[in-house]
């Protein structure tokens, strides 16, 4: 009798452990209450319809820290706003930089004459493709999109130099050997980056 109440127990813990495991978080639909509401619906839609996992490298050159907030890889730097200091490592150890959105070459600095000849339009992509100067700012984890502790997702603005209104950048970080106990600081330490991808314009 007691082994049939033992292995009946088990089978019990079993099937419960695998609905928490495979427990999906409720989609956002709408109507929306707020702005907010709706932007993490647009961040949930992005992720569905445009996610592909790829591993991208760490940065493997020099990463100079020059103040609290600024954080350059070669001829290109981060000026960076978080509030938790913990996600300081996804700059210092290389995992996010520069040149993953504006690429490895620069265009040479035009002048300011040159600059104020452009339009709008010629300035923004003339800025986008130097991507020397760009401000990160609004960094935080979307938990509400990721079930499983070995992965988190993350949201930022990404602003350039004379451009009026910021871009959302969406990003996956992946560590494989994360588990429910593990802290940000030691996920971080060991997450490589598994999806990046541009969003909309913030206005």
């Amino acid at each position: 009798m007691k082994i049939f109440l033992t292995i009946l127990f088990l089978i019990f813990a079993i099937v419960c452990q695998s609905q928490v495991s495979s427990k999906k978080t409720d989609e956002l639909k709408p109507p929306f209450k707020n702005q907010g509401e709706q932007e993490k619906y647009w961040a949930q839609e992005l992720f569905k319809k445009e996610y592909k996992k790829t591993t991208y490298k760490v940065y493997s050159g020099k990463i100079v820290k020059t103040d609290t907030s600024k954080f350059t890889y070669d001829n290109k730097f981060f000026k960076v706003g978080y509030a938790n200091k913990s996600l300081e490592l996804i700059f210092t150890k290389g995992i996010l930089y520069p040149q993953l959105i504006s690429g490895y070459t620069t265009e040479p600095r035009k002048s300011e004459k040159e600059l104020d000849s452009l339009s709008k339009t010629e300035r923004y992509f003339y800025e986008m493709s130097r991507g020397d100067q760009l401000y990160i700012s609004n960094l935080k984890e979307l938990p509400f999109l990721s079930n499983s502790p070995k992965v988190k997702r993350f949201r930022f603005w990404l602003s350039r130099p004379k451009s009026a209104n910021p871009q959302v950048f969406l990003f996956e970080l992946t560590n494989e050997k994360a588990t429910n106990d593990t802290d940000l600081k030691t996920f971080l330490e060991h997450a490589k980056l598994t999806f990046l991808k541009a969003g909309w314009i913030v206005i």
